[in-house]
């Protein structure tokens, strides 16, 4: 069969009939104590799943969306679902917010994707109403119980099927679905077979939650469909002792293993000298950062802090990529590392141009395309390709890109489907900003003000109107990204002073209540806070709230703020 027409199933099954036996996914679910499920029994378990789904009357084309508080029944689910014929939708339930927070937004999803089922476990519906939640629940266990594995029949899908739908917001307000087909999915795991080697000989490590695309891929799809080795633990573990994470990669000869910038960061500040003399890292072959940009100090530290573990520079791979395209670019398995400096007031007009000494900037780079992926660089305004080293919009052509938005015909036509002179085939307009110089990737910024916190994309329009909800004293805002702050994410809000006033809450009271909500209804690690008066805000002339220059105008001090915490000393008026 040839590769681009397999299904998922397709692609388990072959894996199972491959290295089922002697592969598979190992879950930590304490550092003490694990659970094994070989390609064998997660082939089995999917089948056994898929029964007792089409028994309860579920076809082809349905949607499910997925729930559960524990990380390896995320496989058995996931799979059950593809081996059904239906299309998966993860949704965040361990540590998001209270159980009516996780019930609105399962309920907002389940919606969205005119889902016909909600599928979780005994533990999350005991936090759940699920009379609320507008659609039938079942539980993994039942199925599991009442499915029989030799009694499946394959389903009637192929390569364009639907395999599942990525919600590009934690929001219920206005989610966008990316469809993932088996055929996007299929070309993903290629892709990271040749630029990492996630074949039968690879150990892929990691700690993503599996709602997560990273956490999904990483530690579910990729090995699954490759036939790589896994080995997951919970977020909860990485998060209690980020050094655990190294740990896991010592034990188990990890090959490959991803994050973000962060988690780097936080292991070069936390691990002891005691606890790297005991690490072995030298089987690693891909360390890839991903997810939020890569800063190049961040590497160095933690290539430095390392070292002893055998961790080299050339095993740290920058990678470039979005929920609607997959992989764009990273850096290849035994490539160099680039870091280079560029001179800052050019990078401001949009050329790369080398420099060295005061005035410039480091950037990281990430890497190369694959043969089956076209990056253009082009003009956002003219949509015309620029020059080598000129900074424009990435667009990207290749199979691991989505067929767009689910049920969203226009946000489909606004960034998919896009034609270019000279080049074959359609491309995506992904939004971010780079430049191409020698062969390499180097990105820049985002067109988007899309926010990216520890590995999740945020859209500030739905923190925004979140914060709204909180108080009718709340009016509009802004919120945007930070660095350098001791915030990862700041918002800045008028205040309706009568509004307020009626209320009887102070501004730090109502200050307090807002970060309270927002950082547990968003799962934010932090939050700036800032009031202004209404009117205050930078607008265009239609009326709308310009972020960038609120950002830029709170961080020189030049916008005057009636309450502030979090950001940095601004000008506050009385």
């Amino acid at each position: 069969m040839n590769a681009s027409s397999m299904t998922l199933v397709d692609r388990l099954h072959a894996t199972a009939e491959n290295v089922g036996d002697t592969h598979g996914i190992l879950y930590y679910d304490t550092p003490d104590e694990t659970r094994y499920r070989s390609y064998t029994d997660l082939e089995r378990n999917a089948r056994t799943v898929a029964d007792a789904l089409m028994t309860l009357g579920y076809k082809t084309g349905d949607m499910v969306v997925i729930g559960l508080s524990t990380g390896l029944e995320w496989a058995d689910a996931a799979w059950g679902a593809l081996y059904a014929g239906l299309a998966f939708i993860p949704a965040p339930v361990a540590g998001y917010g209270t159980g009516a927070a996780i019930g609105e937004r399962i309920a907002g999803m389940a919606k969205a994707a005119e889902a016909s089922v909600f599928l979780t476990d005994a533990s999350v519906l005991a936090r759940l109403d699920a009379e609320a939640l507008g659609v039938p629940v079942l539980l993994l266990e039942d199925l599991l119980a009442d499915g029989d594995a030799e009694a499946w029949v394959a389903p009637a899908i192929d390569a364009d099927t639907i395999a599942y739908l990525l919600y590009t917001s934690g929001s219920t307000g206005d989610p966008k679905g990316v469809i993932a087909t088996h055929g996007t999915v299929g070309a993903t795991a290629e892709a990271a077979n040749v630029i990492w080697d996630s074949s039968p000989t690879a150990t892929l490590v990691g700690w993503a939650p599996m709602h997560h695309i990273m956490g999904l891929m990483m530690q579910v799809v990729i090995p699954a469909v490759n036939g790589a080795n896994a080995v997951a633990t919970t977020t909860e573990q990485f998060q209690r002792r980020p050094v655990f994470w190294l740990q896991l990669m010592s034990k188990h000869k990890a090959t490959m293993s991803a994050a973000g910038n962060f988690a780097f960061a936080l292991c070069t500040q936390l691990a002891t000298d005691e606890q790297i003399a005991e690490l072995d890292l030298s089987s690693m072959k891909a360390l890839f950062s991903g997810s939020e940009p890569v800063r190049p100090e961040t590497v160095r530290a933690f290539v430095e802090r390392f070292a002893p573990a055998g961790i080299t520079e050339k095993m740290i791979a920058p990678v470039m990529g979005m929920t609607e395209s997959n992989m764009i670019a990273g850096k290849f398995a035994g490539d160099d590392l680039t870091v280079r400096r560029f001179d800052g007031v050019a990078l401001e007009s949009g050329s790369l141009v080398p420099a060295e000494g005061e005035g410039s900037v480091e950037w990281v780079s990430c890497g190369r395309t694959t043969d089956e992926t076209t990056v253009v660089i082009v003009d956002p305004d003219t949509f015309l390709p620029v020059p080598e080293g000129s900074v424009g919009e990435i667009w990207v052509s290749s199979p691991m890109v989505s067929p767009g938005y689910f049920r969203r015909p226009d946000a489909t036509a606004e960034t998919f489907g896009h034609t270019l002179d000279g080049y074959d085939g359609s491309f995506m307009r992904t939004g971010d900003l780079a430049a191409v110089l020698d062969g390499e990737l180097y990105v820049t910024g985002r067109l988007k003000e899309m926010i990216i916190v520890r590995g999740r994309n945020l859209y500030p329009q739905d923190i925004e109107a979140a914060a709204r909800t909180v108080s009718p004293a709340v009016g509009i805002g802004a919120c945007f990204e930070l660095s350098g702050h001791p915030s990862v994410v700041g918002i800045v809000l008028e205040v309706d002073d009568e509004a307020l006033t009626e209320s009887g809450e102070s501004l730090d009271d109502l200050a307090v209540r807002l970060r309270d909500a927002l950082m547990t209804r968003i799962s934010l690690p932090s939050l700036a806070v800032a009031f202004v008066a209404a009117g205050t805000l930078p607008r265009t002339p239609t009326g709308k709230v310009r972020r960038t220059p609120t950002r830029a105008s709170i961080e020189n001090g030049t916008l005057p703020t009636i309450y502030s915490s979090g950001f940095r000393p601004a000008l506050t008026v009385a």
